[in-house]
């Protein structure tokens, strides 16, 4: 019978440590970055504390002066209570950091925003510091996704304002796309108001293609709260979302009257994109003080 001649010391060593895993036996790791990205920190009142003053101070000053933004009805968002969802189409990464230029500081310190999870959550430093700079959570725009509406569902529960962009990404031609219906989903649960916004000229300054950022002027347009109705389908009050942002969109080309006329609405998606026509129609849109070498290519148009 064999005893074992090690030191006391290394004894101890091989009794007290941890058993070790074989190398084929070790699962791969896995990063924390898409919709599984932890964004609690950017919600710690010291950080929001820091982006209130970041973006009162930086971006959103920067912001106004790349977009040069007109403002119509503002007066709809006086006496809010939160939480609010706020919608939008999407033409730029502008178009963030010009919604919260845009929003009252009382409504825009308490707002996060929809980001993609496989764009701004691909990596842990940019989900950092899209977090940390804008409040942005991870949204899952490929498919539906359980993480992505429960994160957005408690954030709103919990008093927080949601910026959602319902096209799913930035429109590649300027033209509008069809609108999904998380938002109308998570506003139905929640039983929360859902504010329109339709955001025209950021596509022009830089867009999907662009290579550098163009300044310009821009006009957002903030519609009247929806509110989801007892009983109502998701995809009617979808419907109703997507109605409201296609009469904003006309607003922006026509007036007010006009825009609200039967059939009057812009259509989400575009009936056609093909950039010859939008060529060819761009002539009626409302003309912005300066020369400009190209015609906008939005869909507000007929």
């Amino acid at each position: 019978m064999s005893t074992d001649k090690r030191p006391p010391v290394a004894l101890a060593r091989f009794v007290l440590r941890r058993p070790t895993t074989p190398g084929s036996m070790i699962p791969p790791r896995v990063h924390a970055t898409g919709t599984n990205y932890d964004t609690s920190f950017s919600r710690n009142e010291v950080v929001r504390r820091v982006r209130a003053f970041l973006v009162d101070v930086g971006i959103a000053p920067l912001t106004r002066s790349i977009t040069r933004p007109t403002i119509i009805n503002a007066s709809a968002l006086d006496g809010l209570e939160r939480p609010i969802i706020f919608v939008a189409n999407h033409q730029s990464h502008l178009d963030t950091p010009l919604i919260l230029a845009v929003l009252p500081p009382e409504l825009r310190h308490h707002t996060v925003v929809g980001a993609g999870a496989d764009f701004f959550f691909d990596r842990r430093t940019k989900g950092f510091f899209s977090s940390t700079l804008l409040g942005a959570i991870p949204i899952d725009r490929v498919r539906p996704s359980r993480a992505s509406a429960e994160l957005a569902t408690r954030l709103l529960l919990e008093g927080w304002n949601l910026v959602l962009f319902p096209e799913g990404g930035r429109t590649p031609d300027g033209l509008t796309q069809e609108l999904k219906s998380g938002a109308a989903q998570i506003a139905s649960k929640v039983q929360r108001p859902v504010v329109p916004l339709f955001i025209d000229g950021t596509y022009e300054i830089y867009g999907k293609t662009a290579d550098r950022i163009h300044p310009g002027p821009t006009t957002v347009v903030i519609g009247e709260p929806l509110v989801p109705r007892v009983g109502e389908r998701v995809a009617d009050f979808n419907e109703r979302i997507t109605g409201a942002l296609g009469v904003l969109g006309r607003e922006v080309a026509t007036d007010f009257y006009t825009a609200r006329q039967p059939g009057g609405a812009l259509a989400f998606p575009a009936p056609s994109r093909s950039w010859v026509e939008a060529w060819r129609t761009s002539d009626h849109r409302h003309q912005h003080s300066g020369r400009r070498r190209w015609p906008k290519m939005f869909g507000s148009r007929s």
